[in-house]
């Protein structure tokens, strides 16, 4: 969080409003950073932990919040990975302030979870392995490229 709080005081001190504008005003190049986090339910599920670790989970949670809501304007983001998106694993706070969702083959429910669209789950054939839908409808293919067999 340090890093965050760098970013957003260099910005108020130049008065600019977000990173390209900082950028842009004092000459810096300061690069756009992205957090990454797959398998996110295995970090932020709480089912069956200590007191302890529900405190130290929470106090993640909420400095994920913090960089979904208010990161990209200082060049972070956030990108989270999980099969489970349900409140539970996400909370709502970090999900409406995503910017960007994508779902590969899912029924109308978890569709709906992670869209908003419960017609996602039709766009998608049951065999088109690798196939995902962003938010927007957009569907699209994804690759393996294994360098080992070129």
């Amino acid at each position: 969080m340090w890093l965050y709080w760098n970013r957003k005081g260099r910005l108020a001190e130049t008065g600019c409003p977000d990173l390209d504008a900082y950028n842009e005003a004092t000459g810096d190049n300061l690069p756009r950073l992205v957090f990454a986090c797959d398998k996110v339910a295995e970090v932020l599920d709480k089912t069956g932990r200590s007191k302890e670790d529900k405190e130290l989970l929470a106090q993640i949670e909420n400095r994920l919040s913090t960089i979904a809501r208010l990161g990209r304007a200082f060049g972070i983001h956030l990108i989270l990975a999980t099969q489970r998106p349900d409140a539970n694993i996400i909370p709502g706070q970090i999900k409406n302030n995503m910017d960007f969702r994508v779902c590969g083959r899912a029924d109308s429910v978890l569709s709906q979870i992670i869209l908003d669209n419960t017609s996602a789950a039709e766009q998608i054939p049951k065999d088109a392995r690798g196939r995902f839908i962003t938010g927007d409808g957009t569907v699209f293919q994804g690759y393996l490229f294994d360098e080992e067999r070129f």
